[in-house]
């Protein structure tokens, strides 16, 4: 089996990032949750010119992109540290079960670690038993917390 390099993703990579996130949306959304290439490459482009906080680090086999983390530093974090948020976690089907998720985790803990900071929070669909058993082999340790969403396409938060 081909070893798994991972990196941090640049602007130039913004075509296989995009690719990556449109193939997760399909995975997890199916056709109609999934946007255009065109359109996610657009933000994926966006994201990464305003340096708004949102990381990409793509997995390579063979030269290939197989996943994909997108990830933020927030802060303060745990005593002041700060933590490394991850959004999402993708590795294409065809490199399912070769380690490669588990690689791209090492890599944002050693990239956090190298930042000083503390830890790695993440969230999964509550029937996604297949993601948490993942975290939990692991070693995540599962919290006690209620999740909050606020739809602004809906009339919340408003000042109307």
């Amino acid at each position: 089996m081909p070893p798994t390099v991972i990196r941090l993703a640049t602007l130039d990579d913004a075509p296989e990032v995009a690719a990556l996130v449109q193939a997760l949306d399909l995975h997890y959304g199916g056709p109609e949750a999934a946007q255009s290439l065109a359109s996610t490459l657009a933000m994926v482009e966006r994201s990464m010119r305003e340096a708004e906080g949102t990381r990409y680090a793509l997995a390579f086999r063979d030269g290939h992109p197989v996943g994909l983390a997108c990830f933020a530093v927030l802060r303060p974090g745990f005593r002041l540290s700060g933590l490394l948020f991850v959004k999402e976690l993708f590795v294409e089907d065809q490199a399912r079960g070769q380690a490669v998720g588990a690689v791209l985790m090492r890599w944002l803990a050693d990239h956090a670690r190298a930042q000083g900071l503390s830890r790695i929070d993440l969230t999964t669909e509550g029937t996604n038993t297949r993601a948490q058993m993942f975290y939990e082999r692991l070693g995540a340790e599962r919290m006690d917390k209620v999740f909050y969403r606020f739809n602004l396409s809906a009339d919340v938060l408003s000042d109307d």
